[in-house]
């Protein structure tokens, strides 16, 4: 090797290592920019949760006192006691209007009731059982009877049969 060739081989060997070393350098910047903001964006969040409450009673505070301004500013005007008579009067006409439609729905679903009853009744097994029972009794009873009446019959046409053949 010649000494050209050494010289030239020392530079890139130096070169190297400075880029490299360049390199994690900038890594480092990055890691520690990112922890840097890390704790700060921590400090801000643990202040903030620390405040929070303090900063909603104050808020909570100063709202009372505006709806206060507000109520006393309306108190004092003349038009609010008109616009509470008419609000007074359309709740009023509100409710009645919703009782009479409540009233008027209920009317019409009984009448519904009646008409789906009536109309399924023949299909109202219960009802249909209880009437056979009643038609099946009357039968009983209207057999026994017919049975009855040819018993009674039955010696008088037996009597009557002897007497004309005598």
């Amino acid at each position: 090797m010649t000494a050209e060739t050494i010289t030239t081989e020392k530079p890139e060997a130096a070169k190297t290592v400075p880029d490299i070393d360049i390199a994690r350098r900038i890594w480092l910047a990055g890691v520690g920019a990112y922890g840097r903001i890390y704790t700060e964006t921590q400090g801000a969040v643990e202040k903030l949760a620390a405040s929070a409450n303090e900063t909603f009673d104050d808020l909570v505070a100063k709202g009372e006192e505006m709806e206060d301004k507000v109520r006393k500013t309306l108190a004092k005007s003349p038009q609010m006691e008109k616009v509470t008579h008419a609000v007074e009067s359309a709740t009023a006409k509100a409710q009645t209007f919703s009782a009479e439609q409540r009233t008027a729905l209920e009317a019409r679903l009984e009448k519904v009731r009646e008409t789906v009853t009536e109309t399924l009744a023949p299909w109202n097994l219960p009802a249909v059982g209880q009437a056979l029972e009643k038609l099946t009794a009357q039968v009983e009873a209207l057999t026994a009877e017919v049975a009855a009446l040819k018993t009674e019959k039955a010696p008088k046409a037996k009597a009557a049969k002897e007497t004309t053949e005598a």
